[in-house]
């Protein structure tokens, strides 16, 4: 699919939490002049923590080892930042990430509060079907992000509200800036392009909503091919091009923002089944 849903080891985590409690009142607004759109800093402050070399190091390491061996082969780190601190409003717009250092990344959430709805990160798979993947403190996601779409459209919803990240980037150690230019290592899986069966909602439970404290019917997706997982977005929608990327943005877009169209009938992808 190009991503997996993972934990951080217990340890690694107890550093990164205790580190963001301990300086979390050290948080100073990320600039973003010149770094372009893809989160809302127009709308929203995004903050950053920033964290000490020796500690960097530390984390950056066992993370290391974590990402090799999701990624079968040799890595070596490119990037490495954050905290970043989201807050309420915050959305980022899908995009991909620079083909020459970001073969494979990590996204680690540290902390997150006063959220009044799920905050999913959107990761779009090889054949462009969109998942919508939860997160808590101490979970990771393990991502091809020069490859799959990936965003955060959908606001962050919730009074005084946060979300917590750390982010890591690499590339194969051997290949370097020609790694996408080369054949998958052997043992890598196929990418999951056509399936079999198909996909339907289902009842998942019951939940009230935060604006009018009405109890309704949760959904989930059930899939036929397993392969799909259990993160494949009930919207079931796939990008095909840049216009759907723009029909997606405005269906996710808050009331009264630019674009707000939640129905979107228009959009080929509004569909009960995949």
């Amino acid at each position: 699919l190009g991503f997996k849903k993972g934990k951080l080891p217990l340890d690694v985590f107890a550093s990164m939490g205790a580190f963001y409690y301990n300086n979390r009142g050290n948080k100073v607004r990320e600039e973003w002049k010149n770094k372009g759109v893809f989160v809302n800093w127009w709308e929203t402050e995004v903050f950053m923590i920033q964290i000490p070399w020796g500690i960097r190091d530390i984390w950056a390491l066992r993370l290391l080892e974590l990402v090799e061996a999701w990624a079968g082969v040799e890595v070596e780190q490119t990037v490495i930042y954050g905290l970043r601190q989201y807050e309420t409003g915050a959305r980022l717009l899908t995009h991909v990430d620079r083909q020459n250092t970001h073969a494979v990344s990590l996204i680690v959430n540290i902390a997150q509060g006063n959220l009044t709805e799920p905050w999913p990160v959107e990761v779009h798979d090889h054949a462009g079907r969109l998942h919508e993947v939860l997160m808590q403190p101490g979970d990771i996601v393990y991502y091809e992000s020069a490859k799959c779409l990936h965003g955060r459209n959908r606001p962050m919803m919730g009074e005084n509200a946060y979300y917590v990240n750390l982010f890591t980037h690499y590339r194969p150690r051997a290949d370097a800036d020609g790694w996408h230019s080369k054949p998958n290592p052997e043992g890598v899986p196929e990418p999951v392009l056509d399936v079999k069966g198909e996909c339907r909602l289902v009842p998942a439970g019951i939940a009230e909503t935060s604006q009018t404290h009405q109890v309704g019917l949760v959904q989930a997706v059930q899939c036929d091919d397993e392969r799909l997982g259990n993160t494949l977005s009930p919207a079931f929608f796939t990008a095909t091009s840049g216009d759907d990327l723009i029909s997606w943005w405005k269906r996710t877009a808050p009331p009264g923002a630019v674009g707000y169209d939640p129905s979107n009938k228009d959009d080929p992808n509004t569909r009960d089944e995949l």
